[in-house]
């Protein structure tokens, strides 16, 4: 089966790594796309920006599947040229682009749909927070994002009196971190708090990142690859607050997964996808209290990681994913995990 991946940022090799800057294309296409081409398939991935030069490129359009990922852009004329060649698309959604902040994609998306033979999705609450959206008789399928990386060993031994903390997201998210620091006082009297927060930094928004705020001493670092594993490495604990927004209780559970799988004890705020987490991370509202709970007990955090390492190479390892892709795209008739849309 030959499958092209449509992503909306391009995959270049950092640090002696293949990577890209969005976890999406990471997520959801390179190490995907990676599995399947272990298993055989012919595998072609394509950036928005790289667009023109593919559509010169001899057969293009004649392949089996093609999946498209996050789109910034209308792609919708391209789509029937693919079906036109006995193509099949998959439109794969990873953020509720029909709810703000991300609904100034909607229109891009409600030209594209009606061209979908399926669609693909994150996570179960998307799937069912983008029903009314996707055209009847179109199935939706979760397909989770895959875990990233090497798996470490789980650690968690800060020192005396101090613990460092990690945030790493979009730039979209801090909102949800500065009104969280502004909660973390009481805590603040009681332990050091030092927290790194790991994103893609414009001068504007880092002039107007609060520090020092509630006694908390803030250190920003520019997102790459080897950011991320130096300071996954460094960190006692990661944290990930959240709302109840519609765009936020929709995402995956990537973080949470992400920081486990680095061997670091994981408090977060309890979005639908990081409820499964709850025997392995201490996922509530009160973020100030899981910090607290697991510099207390930190024999029982480490022991949850474990196992949370082990559930996460079963349900969201490259295998169990590419199992998942695999079936998605190998028939688009899979009733495991499926919903076809009868509205």
């Amino acid at each position: 089966m030959r499958i092209t991946w449509l992503n909306p940022a391009p995959i270049v090799v950092a640090d002696g790594e293949r990577t890209s800057v969005r976890p999406c294309v990471r997520l959801r296409s390179l190490i995907p796309g990676d599995e399947l081409r272990r298993r055989g398939y012919d595998v072609r991935q394509v950036a928005t920006s790289e667009l023109k030069d593919a559509l010169g490129s001899p057969g293009f359009f004649s392949c089996d599947r093609v999946v498209v990922g996050k789109a910034f852009a209308d792609l919708s004329p391209l789509l029937p040229q693919f079906r036109k060649t006995g193509g099949k698309v998959v439109v794969d959604i990873c953020d509720n682009v029909f709810a703000p902040p991300e609904d100034g994609l909607k229109d891009f998306y409600s030209r594209m749909l009606p061209h979908a033979d399926a669609v693909t999705t994150s996570s179960e609450t998307l799937k069912q927070c983008l029903v009314t959206n996707i055209p009847s008789g179109v199935p939706i399928f979760v397909v989770d994002d895959s875990v990233e990386g090497p798996r470490e060993l789980p650690r968690l031994d800060p020192s005396a009196g101090r613990v460092r903390l990690l945030w790493f997201g979009f730039p979209n998210n801090l909102s949800t971190l500065i009104d969280e620091i502004s909660r973390w006082r009481n805590l603040a009297k009681r332990t050091a708090i030092d927290l790194t927060v790991v994103s893609k930094w414009s001068d504007a928004r880092r002039r107007a990142f609060p520090r020092g705020n509630e006694g908390v001493s803030v250190r920003l670092v520019e997102w790459s690859p080897a950011a991320m594993k130096t300071e996954l490495a460094a960190c006692d604990l990661v944290v990930v607050p959240s709302d109840d927004a519609s765009a936020r209780t929709t995402k995956s559970a990537n973080r949470v997964i992400s920081g486990l799988w680095a061997g670091k004890y994981v408090v977060a705020y309890p979005l639908p996808s990081y409820r499964p987490f709850e025997p392995y991370a201490r996922i509530g509202r009160d973020l100030s209290s899981s910090i607290e709970w697991a510099l207390a007990n930190r024999d029982e955090a480490v022991d949850r990681i474990s196992r949370g390492q082990r559930f996460i190479f079963e349900r969201f390892g490259t295998a169990a994913i590419g199992d998942r892709w695999e079936a998605v795209l190998g028939g688009l008739a899979s009733a495991d995990g499926a919903c076809r849309n009868s509205r």
